[in-house]
């Protein structure tokens, strides 16, 4: 009954259209107070001591960091290399913009941020070269998702934070898969180019590669000095998120030269806002939890899957398949902080590893992002433009989707792709 009445209030509120946060910590309250008879201390205390964690500061700090570089200029940089590198090839822009998504994922951590400064740039751009709109929106909006899947990812530190595995792991798994997902996504946009000859592209030049590297090398050393830090055991994954920001001032302010005093006050200002969002998210989500341990649901779930389940092949069916129908309506942030607990003890009794299971959950949800009817890229893309979220869902964004979950499908049943790099530091 008191299950029945958690997940009742959570999904009448959600589907009110109260914000996540206050869903989860009142489907906690409410069956909380008129079952158990508990008082308000209790989730207080849940709340206090759910965001007291010295691994969320990695939070605030990376989402910084990622406003830092963005502004001070090492988003077009990253751009710039990209295209140096790919622009030649048929359909060229459109490749850059998932080889510079990558890149500047393994900066900013976040998916919302990649579509914004990428797309900024790679938007007008494409639409001057001849590129359809359409097509350009929905190529940025899955694109972007590559910001929560290449390390430093926050959903990683999330999801490390929540079930007891090493984030610097988690980072390191990602990796591989993040620059497989930007591939393979890649190459629907080279047959895209080789269909539509009217598009311009650019020469290759091997001068215009040295220089866009050359300009860009400080941008290529961050995600170097964070994954380097944190296995050399020179810090920890919070201690290089603050790390990234020092490194962020440092280029915006004495490198390239493109922050300034207001610009900094904006991004403190976004990042604190949004930081404060995500903490709030992690205290209600803590107290869902806490009250779906007490009734001992994780067990139930566990021991439900297993018994529906015979196979690793099934449970990866089964899961993918929920995963991708969650991503649909609910936001990365919270889905982590729900499900992987309640997953990731399930997984390993199908033998397999945390690291994979988290890198696939996070790839699940990542496609989510770019999923109708609420996929949060699909909006901010579409935004990007001044237009409908609806003008971004075309045949080109469900072709994106199905070319990453093949690419998905192969690191399930090669789940070595994902362990290559953790593997190497042990």
């Amino acid at each position: 009954m008191l299950v029945a009445v958690i997940f009742g209030v959570f999904f009448f509120l959600v589907i009110a259209g109260l914000p996540i946060s206050f869903s989860l910590a009142l489907g906690a309250i409410v069956p909380l107070i008129i079952f158990k008879d508990m008082t308000m201390a209790v989730v207080i205390q849940k709340f206090f001591t759910s965001t007291n964690s010295y691994g969320l500061m990695a939070i605030p700090f990376f989402m910084i960091a990622g406003g830092l570089l963005d502004k001070g200029g090492v988003s077009k940089r990253l751009v710039n290399l990209a295209n140096a590198l790919m622009g030649w090839l048929p359909g060229g822009l459109a490749v850059v913009v998932f080889l510079a998504s990558a890149f500047f994922g393994a900066i900013s951590g976040s998916a919302v941020a990649t579509v914004v400064a990428i797309g900024s740039i790679m938007l007008p751009t494409m639409k001057e070269k001849g590129y359809d709109i359409r097509f350009t929106l929905s190529t940025i909006a899955s694109a972007g998702y590559l910001g929560v899947i290449v390390p430093p990812s926050i959903p990683m530190v999330l999801y490390g934070l929540s079930t007891g595995v090493s984030v610097g792991d988690v980072f390191l798994g990602g990796f591989i898969p993040g620059f497989l997902l930007a591939g393979g996504m890649a190459v629907y946009s080279v047959i895209y180019g080789i269909k539509h000859k009217e598009i311009q592209r650019d020469k290759f030049s091997i001068v215009e590669l040295r220089k866009a590297f050359i300009s860009s090398i400080w941008a290529l050393i961050m995600p170097g000095i964070v994954l380097g830090g944190i296995y050399g055991g020179v810090f920890t994954p919070t201690e290089a998120a603050a790390v990234s920001v020092a490194y962020g001032l440092f280029i915006g302010f004495f490198v390239y030269r493109e922050l300034n005093p207001n610009m900094l006050f904006k991004i403190m200002r976004s990042s604190i806002i949004t930081s404060a969002m995500i903490m709030f998210v992690c205290a209600a989500a803590s107290c869902f939890a806490y009250v779906l341990a007490l009734e001992s649901v994780p067990t139930q779930i566990a021991d439900y899957l297993v018994q529906i389940c015979s196979s690793q092949f099934q449970f990866w069916a089964v899961v993918t398949t929920f995963l991708l129908v969650v991503g649909m309506v609910m936001d990365v942030p919270p889905a982590i902080l729900i499900l992987a607990p309640l997953l990731a003890p399930v997984a390993t009794r199908f033998g397999i590893d945390p690291i994979t299971f988290g890198v696939i959950m996070i790839i699940n949800l990542g496609i989510g992002m770019v999923t109708p009817p609420v996929g949060m890229n699909m909006f901010v893309a579409a935004g990007l433009a001044k237009m409908k979220a609806s003008d971004v869902i075309t045949r080109h964004l469900f072709i994106y989707m199905f070319l990453s979950l093949v690419v998905m499908v192969v690191l399930m049943v090669f789940p070595e792709i994902i362990l290559f790099l953790p593997n190497l530091g042990k």
